[in-house]
C-alpha cells in the first residue's frame, strides 16, 4: 500500500508526484495503475481538484502529472541555482568540516549541478587558508577530488588537534 504523504495543496507539487512515482515504481505497476491510485494521495482542495476533472479527459499518469503540477503552480518551492552555490561562504571562525557540510546541503539539492561550477563555487567560497592554497596549486579541477582531499585535510586537522590535548 501507498505511503506517501497526502497532498492538500499546500506543499510542492513536484515533490509529491516524484515521491508517488517513486512508492508505484516499487510495486512495479503500470501507467494506468498510477493514474488510477493517485487521487488516494490527495485530501482537501486537491482532491476537489482531482474530482473536478471531466471524465475521460485525462488518458495518461504523464498527463495527469503534468495538470496537477500546472494548477498547484503556486506551491512549488523556488528552485535554486548554481548562482545560489556561488553564494556560500566560509565564515569567519568556521571549521573546513563546518563549510564542507553546509556546502553538500545545497550542493545535492540543485539538479544537473555540472562538476566544474560546483568545485569553482566550493573553491572561491573558501576562506584563505592552507587547504585553500593546496587545492588551488594542485590539479583538482573536481568538487569529487576536491571534498575528498577536504576529508583528508580534515582527519589530519583533527588528528593532529588530538595529539595537541595530550
Amino acid at each position: 500500500m501507498l505511503s506517501v504523504d497526502l497532498f492538500d495543496g499546500t506543499t510542492d507539487p513536484d515533490d509529491h508526484v516524484d515521491v508517488y512515482k517513486a512508492q508505484m515504481y516499487v510495486q512495479d505497476v503500470d501507467d494506468a495503475t498510477c493514474g488510477r491510485y493517485f487521487p488516494a494521495s490527495l485530501q482537501g482542495i486537491a482532491q476537489k481538484w482531482f474530482n473536478g476533472l471531466p471524465r475521460g479527459s485525462v488518458s495518461s499518469f504523464f498527463q495527469l502529472a503534468e495538470l496537477f503540477n500546472t494548477h498547484f503552480l503556486a506551491s512549488k518551492k523556488e528552485r535554486k541555482t548554481s548562482i545560489h552555490l556561488a553564494r556560500i561562504r566560509q565564515q569567519r571562525g568556521e571549521d573546513l568540516k563546518g563549510y564542507v557540510r553546509r556546502f553538500n546541503h545545497e550542493a545535492v539539492l540543485l539538479p544537473d549541478l555540472q562538476d566544474g561550477v560546483a568545485y569553482a563555487a566550493f573553491l572561491n567560497g573558501l576562506l584563505p587558508s592552507r587547504f585553500k592554497f593546496s587545492l588551488a596549486e594542485s590539479k583538482v579541477t573536481t568538487l569529487v577530488e576536491a571534498l575528498s582531499r577536504a576529508q583528508s585535510f580534515i582527519q589530519a586537522t583533527e588528528i593532529c588537534a588530538g595529539e595537541e590535548s595530550l
